[in-house]
């Protein structure tokens, strides 16, 4: 009984291990995130780009400039975030992104311009 408790912890440890490999781990990156309508882009500083932004609960935070100012809903600010970057594929809006930057901590958000609604709205 012993031993197969033992074998079981031992697989289970291996399986952690193995996991936590695979997965990509989070990063810096800094760059201008532009937002338009039904499309948006980060573009890194250090050049690449432009990728799919996915934020989820972090959206609220990197896109407050541009609400503050009242004058939104689209604009660019420069972003600094931790996040990872999928693997090479088809993401965003039609699928036009060969990236997914998926942000999961936003260390900082300032704005860069901001883009009002268009005419005839």
């Amino acid at each position: 009984m012993r031993r197969a408790f033992l074998a079981s912890l031992f697989a289970l440890a291996l399986t952690a291990c193995a996991s936590s490999a695979a997965s990509p781990t989070a990063q810096r990156f800094e760059g201008i995130y532009d937002t338009h309508f039904e499309t948006s882009s980060f573009r890194p500083d250090s050049g690449g780009g432009p990728y799919w932004l996915s934020a989820g609960d972090t959206m609220e935070a990197i896109e407050a400039p541009i609400v503050q100012t009242g004058r939104g809903p689209w604009g660019r600010v420069h972003l600094i975030v931790e996040g990872e970057l999928s693997p090479e594929g088809h993401y965003g809006h039609l699928g036009g992104y060969e990236h997914e930057l998926r942000v999961t901590r936003v260390i900082e958000s300032r704005l860069v311009s901001v883009y009002g609604q268009p005419s005839g709205s």
